[in-house]
């Protein structure tokens, strides 16, 4: 088939005798065969396994574990300005033909200031074979070793191999995926770009762990930056599911990231933008949109540790942020009194009850921002912020889809899109941070939906 574009999720996408085709390790514009994967009522899935013709946005991958199915990257075969044409597009698309929304005011997409060595966060995982690496794509119960990555900071790198040799000469368990029996399950390596620090986390399933005070020491010692150690424990098989215990083994419990002059602690399960270059661009955009908010009600919603919230009361905002995580609203705190904005307030709980609570004890909000998870906010919150009727909303999205279906619901309320701000926060992989700005207009109140509480 001839492909025609790169698709959001990471496949290429072309058509064969009236199919649509979902073909991985395509670039556009090429000729290639694709062994068919799966066969679904209205499209096709494959992977490329030959190209006839190639196309000249086609690069070699800098990384040699790419063509070995690494699930590190999905876009490495393809040229950077052809990935944020991509991405751009992307955007579009979901906005237009899930959320129906045209004419929109796209800014061009920000490229990331450096495609390689962006990650300030990754999360390793030890197997049973003996090594400690990333997962291939689609086999989450293998593991690749690593020679190479240009996603993290080279200092990453020596660190895995420093973890995977000790845990051989220490003759430690390493955690199988199939059976979920031994010990050492992964390793999360964090790196502040603005101080240098370095986080280790060790993570490992319940027992005896006897060996945690001399691996903290053989894996500080690869690096003066390392500052910190931890242990953690998981004890369910879903390594997506929270650490059940976190016990400090060597150094600080945190390491610091500075966003726009503010200092954010950083813990081993503390959400925080992956690419710490973008997240200053990203802080500095969202106040720009929000404009003058001094003595002014900002409301942001899943604040997280408060980068957003913080960011706006350093604008004279009276801001609040509302998360419904307990230790990530703790965390919040201390970053406010760090910060010399300890006024700013930060509440527990879902954001579908909160706010209400929030708007009645406060008012109208001038800004209202919400950076929801890749699920959205749902229509739900998506209405009450609508009711609550702030002169503008701002979200920040990493989900070009959920983003769409999210913004239409403000639209009854007479919410226009004022600006839509792609970012580049993932170089050679298909995810895209989206910022829109929406302003309130004219509303007309028959097409209104009355503001009764809604049902749960």
């Amino acid at each position: 088939m001839t492909v025609d574009r790169l698709a959001y999720g990471g496949a290429a996408v072309g058509r064969c005798e009236g199919l649509v085709v979902f073909a991985s390790g395509a670039a556009p514009g090429e000729t290639v065969r694709v062994r068919v994967r799966r066969v679904e009522r209205r499209h096709v899935e494959g992977d490329v396994v030959a190209v006839d013709k190639a196309s000249p946005e086609r690069v070699t991958p800098r990384c040699v574990h790419f063509t070995q199915g690494c699930g590190g990257c999905t876009w490495q075969h393809v040229d950077y300005a052809s990935q944020l044409r991509a991405k751009e597009t992307a955007v579009r698309d979901s906005l237009e033909r899930l959320g129906g929304l045209h004419d929109l005011p796209l800014r061009p997409i920000i490229p990331a200031p450096s495609p390689w060595h962006y990650r300030n966060k990754m999360e390793f995982a030890f197997h049973p074979e003996g090594v400690l690496g990333l997962h291939p794509r689609g086999a989450w119960h293998s593991i690749l070793p690593l020679d190479e990555c240009f996603l993290a900071p080279p200092l990453t790198l020596a660190l895995v191999k420093a973890a995977q040799a000790f845990a051989r000469e220490a003759n430690l368990s390493l955690h199988d995926p199939r059976t979920h029996h031994g010990l050492l399950r992964e390793l999360v390596v964090r790196h502040s770009r603005g101080t240098g620090e370095t986080m280790l986390g060790i993570v490992t399933s319940p027992g005896s762990f006897e060996a945690a005070a001399a691996m903290a020491e053989c894996l500080a010692a690869v690096d003066a930056s390392v500052v910190s150690v931890v242990h953690s424990i998981r004890a369910s098989a879903d390594t997506s599911a929270p650490l059940q215990q976190t016990t400090l083994l060597r150094g600080q419990d945190h390491i610091t990231e500075t966003v726009t002059g503010l200092r954010f602690g950083i813990g081993v399960e503390t959400f925080f933008q992956t690419n710490s270059a973008q997240a200053e661009r990203l802080v500095t955009l969202v106040r720009e949109l929000a404009g003058d908010v001094a003595g002014a009600l900002a409301i942001d919603l899943y604040c997280g540790v408060g980068m957003f919230t913080l960011a706006l009361a350093s604008a004279g905002a009276d801001a609040v942020g509302i998360e419904l995580s307990a230790s990530s609203v703790e965390a919040a705190r201390a970053n406010a009194r760090t910060n010399g904005l300890q006024e700013t307030r930060f509440l527990a709980g879902d954001a579908r009850t909160v706010l209400p609570q929030v708007l009645a004890e406060h008012g109208t909000p001038r800004v209202v921002v919400l950076d929801p998870p890749r699920a959205g906010a749902g229509g739900k919150v998506m209405r009450r912020i609508a009711r609550s009727a702030p002169a503008r909303i701002i979200y920040v999205s990493c989900n070009p889809t959920t983003l769409a279906r999210d913004l239409v619901e403000l639209i009854p309320f007479g919410y226009r899109v004022s600006v839509v701000q792609p970012l580049d926060l993932f170089p050679q992989t298909y995810h895209v941070e989206t910022v829109v700005a929406l302003d309130r207009h004219a509303i007309l109140t028959a097409s209104v939906p009355p503001s009764a509480p809604e049902a749960e």
